[in-house]
């Protein structure tokens, strides 16, 4: 048994999961076409599906905070009015 998306590497909520998770089918299905058993199939897609999600996980650290942070109430106040000067 393997897993791939997000139940393999779970990510903030950057987009960022989607993205891997096409990625992962992909590669699966090519270790599956390339190997001579689902064993290997399996063991050679980790091989390479582990390491680029650690990665890519320490990249993104931290990187839901600017976009999940509450901004401060009085700055969205003049959000509006900056939109209609422009």
């Amino acid at each position: 048994m393997t897993l791939l998306g997000d139940a393999a590497h779970l990510m903030p909520p950057l987009g960022v999961g989607v993205n891997l998770a096409m990625l992962d089918a992909a590669e699966l299905a090519r270790a599956l076409v390339d190997s001579a058993s689902v064993d290997e199939a399996v063991r050679a897609y980790e091989e390479r599906m582990l390491p680029r999600s650690a990665e890519i996980a320490t990249l993104l650290e931290g990187g839901a905070d600017g976009m999940l942070a509450v901004p401060d109430p009085a700055e969205v106040a003049g959000w509006s009015d900056d939109a209609r000067a422009s």
